[in-house]
């Protein structure tokens, strides 16, 4: 079992240029949905007939040289469809190839590599022509992943939130409607050392607390697609120094929708 891994900073929120190849006019569905820490927006080609119909073409120059080893992309893409990041410090990128498989109907991929790499050029392409609709991009995520050294301890708690609407007609039939339903954890790193710590307040503070969400991985080697677009629990960081250097910490994650 690997430590669970957080990837926080994304470069695709600033990068120096976004290019697209076959993007709407409709400027409620342009580039600067692609990173803009919302699942419900999204990026979308321009139709699926005239043209290219649902291929996507984005290329994201940086500016300079990134360090990166993880790739996050959330889509409505199914198995029949290709999707793929290619990188290097040319324009079109062409030095590697990053697949990023799509499993079932999960609409997210991730590539988690090693070792980590340094480039100006990240070009994702994506092609849905088999899907009835538009290629919608909603997440891109371009960065690193910290994995702490330890795992909370074991076993963690974890919660399924479900909303319902229940309506009731005049003649008293009544209907559950499903709105949505969501995880929640509670974690618990005991004794940690101040690298820990350190690494945990680092992710906190770049998230202003509860007000940027991170991306979060509970185990990469089982199951990569157990990814998910978390925020800290409003108010849930938890930190005492218990001797010196040494710290008990908890806090709160809940499933972003």
């Amino acid at each position: 079992m690997s430590n669970i891994l957080f990837c926080y900073k994304n470069f695709c929120e600033s990068p120096s240029v976004i290019t697209e190849t076959w993007g709407t006019t409709n400027s409620d569905f342009g580039t600067s949905k692609l990173a803009d820490n919302n699942l419900q927006s999204f990026w979308t080609t321009q139709g699926i007939s005239p043209g290219p119909g649902t291929v996507a073409n984005i290329l994201f120059t940086m500016g300079s040289a990134v360090y990166v080893d993880s790739l996050i992309v959330v889509h409505n893409l199914n198995e029949t469809g290709t999707l793929y990041v290619k990188a290097g410090d040319t324009n079109p990128p062409t030095t590697i190839t990053y697949p990023l498989p799509i499993l079932g109907n999960t609409g997210t991929s991730i590539n988690f590599f090693s070792p980590i790499v340094s480039y100006n050029f990240w070009q994702l392409f994506a092609d849905g022509t088999k899907l009835s609709e538009v290629t919608k991009i909603k997440e891109v995520f371009i960065g690193k992943r910290d994995t702490l050294s330890v795992n909370p301890q074991y076993p963690f708690r974890k919660e399924i939130e479900a909303y319902t609407i229940l309506t009731e007609s005049e003649k008293g039939q009544r209907k559950v409607y499903s709105k949505y339903t969501k995880s929640k954890w509670d974690f618990s790193y005991p004794a940690i050392d101040e690298a820990t710590f350190g690494t945990l307040n680092k992710i906190r503070n770049y998230c202003g607390g509860s007000y940027r969400p991170l991306w979060m991985c509970l185990d990469k080697d089982d199951d990569k697609f157990a990814t998910y677009m978390v925020r800290f629990m409003k108010n849930s960081f938890k930190s005492t120094e218990i001797i010196d250097g040494i710290y008990d910490v908890s806090f709160g994650i809940e499933e972003e929708l």
